[in-house]
């Protein structure tokens, strides 16, 4: 099928946008002040308020518009129901009517329908595609049973949102055993109205054992086209499923199973296959003889999952010389009965499989407890304000192997480093957020509440540390050994922090922002600027960083002393106040405690500006074979060494040393 206007109309003449009101889930009428009339749906040209009323204003009851200057309201509930705010949603299109932004500034939080489409947050603004409403209406849950549907004058009138497939199969039993119950009082029966106990138990039987087959089974299908037989007395049942890309049907199940020397394959009325496919509604073969020559009578009803034609079952029996119209309409709900049971069942693995696909995706970022909770709580991710530990990991010397090793290798190379110090944060209950380039982000304290967030971020540091000798032996084969060992740098801070949601409509994720962030990224890179750089080719000498830097509100927040040393305060680029940071040592020497002892004896002369006392106490661990190389004492010794032969030089705001870059 063509459409004939071509697709360019579409995106420039934009359909228009209609707002309606259902209640108990029947639509109810809207008097519209401009037009002095009731309609079924308002057109939305201008911004719109949604809102209880106001009594102190003067607004009318609900279900009526009011205008003014800059917008209009409608009113979708009356003063006493304060569950909804005065002023709940704020709906407005674009200029061109290509979008529809739907803004909620009441108090509490909006689901919108069908669910893909999430909930629209407390101040939070959501953008929808004014085409997309032509194919799928939204509704607004603004209430226990109120919704606002928004469509366009190109929607399907009939495309309204289905009941739930529970709902449809309740009252699709509720309606058999109501037709049953007429035909027992037509044919005399003392008590017309309620069924006999023999049909309830045959229909729930039924139900219940098509219900009990999982959607994914072999039998489900089979099952479903067994009972149906049962109840309706047919001769036959198939099930066939919808190629949705070939547009085929295909038959997956035949009950009772043709016998294998059949040559003839069952055959199936195309116009009925067509009918339902078009119409969505059950087809069966008319009851009068002269109206069909067929001597078979066919129930086909569509199967539907998420509002798409799936499959059908297709029911056949032998005509009867008379057949009672009564009798007719229950065999077309019996089917029918089975149907809905088809579309739960479909409908329970659709949500299965949601919930495998989300707990898979949260498994990757969230400790496993953390992750079910999230599942069953889903208000865990809500923005709010909390204290926290964000660790920023980066590995030393990736620019150089990445160059050597080719875009393919590096990609395994970091994949695997990656990961192994990933585990170390989820085995530590921390969040993974995010990889950025051959950067890792984690943290600790949100969304679940954890006291001692900042021992498990400390300790995840040290575990990653602990990694590298195994990674370095790994790919000791592939990365030049001039390269080797490759390290990490690793930055932790902790302060309170805004955890919630971020991005915009188009893209989002979920993690912490704010300054307590941005200085743990600042202290990670200020790791590398504690490791002086050779001055030329003939003092080829690698001073090391300090692997493990922590803030001093890192530190006071331990609830355990770890082994670590006071290397001073930094001013880090676009960070206005210093910060005190601390070295943790990952893999202690016995020695380490007068590594510590000297240079922070060494820093406190060095504040005091007695700069030759600290020279010498620095000297002192340059003795040291295995501190000769130590970054931050080498650091410090250059910076009192200037300083003492340069006295002018000596800064207001000394100590504080102000770094160059990131």
């Amino acid at each position: 099928m063509h459409d004939s206007h071509p697709r360019s109309n579409d995106s420039q003449n934009p359909p228009e946008i209609l707002l309606s009101i259902y209640v108990h889930g029947q639509r109810q009428p809207i008097f519209d002040d401009r037009l002095g009339k009731e309609v079924h749906e308002i057109k939305v040209r201008d911004r719109f308020v949604i809102g209880r009323q106001d009594v102190a204003k003067g607004e009318p009851g609900p279900f009526r518009t009011i205008s003014f200057t800059d917008r209009r309201k409608l009113i979708i509930t009356s003063y006493h129901q304060r569950e909804v705010s005065r002023q709940l949603l704020e709906i407005a299109p674009d200029r061109g009517g290509a979008y529809l932004r739907v803004g909620n500034v009441g108090n509490h939080e909006v689901p919108v329908s069908p669910a893909t489409e999430g909930r629209i947050a407390h101040k939070q603004v959501k953008t929808f595609v004014t085409q997309n409403l032509t194919q799928q209406p939204i509704r607004l849950m603004v209430g226990s049973n109120i919704a606002l549907q928004l469509s366009t004058s190109r929607s399907n009138p009939e495309a309204e949102f289905n009941e739930p497939p529970q709902g449809m199969l309740s009252q699709s039993v509720a309606d058999v055993t109501r037709m049953l119950s007429q035909t027992r009082a037509s044919e005399g029966a003392p008590t017309p109205d309620s069924p006999s106990s023999d049909d309830v138990q045959r229909i729930l039987s039924a139900v219940s054992a098509v219900l009990e087959k999982a959607a994914n089974s072999p039998d489900f299908y089979s099952s479903a086209a067994e009972n149906v037989c049962k109840l309706g007395n047919f001769d036959s049942c198939s099930y066939l499923g919808l190629d949705q890309m070939a547009n085929q049907w295909q038959c997956e199940v035949t009950w009772p199973a043709p016998h294998q020397e059949a040559e003839e394959t069952p055959r199936f009325d195309s116009k009925a296959l067509d009918f339902i496919w078009n119409n969505r509604q059950t087809w069966s073969t008319p009851t009068s003889l002269e109206e069909h020559t067929d001597d078979h009578r066919v129930v086909v009803t569509p199967v539907l999952s998420r509002d798409s034609v799936v499959g059908a079952l297709y029911a056949s029996k032998k005509r009867q010389p008379i057949s009672d119209q009564m009798l007719v309409d229950c065999e077309v709900k019996f089917v029918e009965v089975i149907r809905d049971c088809l579309a739960v069942g479909l409908e329970r693995l659709r949500k299965e499989r949601e919930v495998a696909k989300q707990q898979i995706c949260l498994a990757q970022f969230f400790p496993p407890g953390i992750a079910d909770r999230i599942l069953n709580d889903p208000a865990l991710l809500e923005t709010r304000e909390e204290n926290i530990s964000v660790l920023f990991c980066d590995i030393r010397g990736f620019s150089a192997i990445s160059a050597e090793l080719g875009a393919l290798q590096t990609m395994k190379w970091l994949r695997e480093v990656l990961g192994e110090l990933s585990e170390c944060v989820i085995r530590n209950d921390g969040v993974l957020l995010e990889y950025v380039g051959d950067e890792l982000v984690a943290m600790w304290g949100a969304p679940d509440e954890q006291r001692n967030h900042a021992d498990l971020a400390c300790q995840a540091a040290v575990q990653m540390v602990g990694k590298l000798e195994a990674l370095n032996e790994s790919w000791a084969d592939r990365i030049p050994a001039e390269m080797l060992p490759f390290g990490l740098t690793i930055g932790i801070n902790t302060g309170d922090c805004v955890v919630g949601r971020k991005g915009t409509d188009f893209k989002y994720m979920w993690g912490p922002l704010g300054p307590t962030v941005n200085i743990a990224s600042r202290v990670q890179g200020a790791t590398k600027q504690f490791s002086p750089k050779p001055i030329d080719d003939d003092t080829p000498a690698k001073f090391t960083p300090p692997t493990i830097l922590i803030t001093e509100a890192t530190r006071v927040a331990l609830m355990y002393e770890l082994p670590s040393r006071y290397l001073g305060s930094i001013r880090a680029i676009n960070i206005p106040k210093p910060v005190r940071v601390h070295e943790i040592a990952a893999n202690p020497s016995s020695n380490w405690p007068q590594l510590q002892s000297l240079y922070e004896a060494a820093y406190q002369q060095f504040t005091q500006q007695n700069f030759l006392e600290a020279l010498n106490t620095l000297d002192l661990i340059t003795r040291e074979k295995e501190f000769h190389f130590d970054g931050p004492t080498k650091c410090l010794r250059d910076r009192a060494l200037t300083l003492l032969q340069n006295p002018r030089q000596v800064a207001s705001d000394h100590p504080v040393w102000m770094l160059d870059r990131k």
